[in-house]
């Protein structure tokens, strides 16, 4: 007998139990470098390079300066439009308790600052301190005329 070698293609192709070849190994090895070569340009595709920076735009422009009154102006303007918040008709009466609190607490600082006659750098620190708050609280009264606080 004379002996054969084997044909190139035959460890790609199985032969089922019937004897009829199957191309199983052959679909694995495609199947394999198929996905090596997919895995291989996603992560091609994921690298990327920084998009460039954004160019600056426009400079904000700041805050026009505020005119600010003394400390005790600012300070009674603040009592003052705590008084104006208080006497809204659809606070409730916690909250007219907490308003009174705040009053009085506030009149007790200010007393004490006054006594202890800050610097002019503090004391504008505390007018401008002062100021913000009256915004606050303004806003509060606005937003309190506006109607009834909605129940939870």
């Amino acid at each position: 007998m004379i002996p054969t070698s084997p044909r190139p293609t035959a460890s790609l192709v199985n032969t089922s139990s019937r004897g009829a070849p199957s191309l199983t190994r052959w679909r694995a090895s495609l199947l394999a470098a198929g996905l090596a070569v997919s895995c291989g340009l996603s992560l091609a595709g994921g690298c990327h390079h920084e998009p460039p920076p954004v160019a600056p735009g426009e400079p904000i422009a700041a805050e026009p300066e505020v005119t600010l009154g003394s400390m005790d102006n600012e300070c009674d303007a603040l009592i003052a439009a705590m008084a104006a918040y208080k006497a809204c008709p659809n606070l409730e009466d916690d909250d007219r308790w907490g308003i009174d609190a705040w009053t009085e607490n506030a009149q007790q600082d200010f007393a004490a600052g006054r006594k202890s006659k800050p610097d002019p750098n503090a004391q504008r620190a505390i007018a401008a301190a002062c100021h913000k708050a009256i915004a606050s609280v303004n806003a509060a009264n606005e937003r309190c005329h506006a109607g009834p606080r909605p129940k939870p």
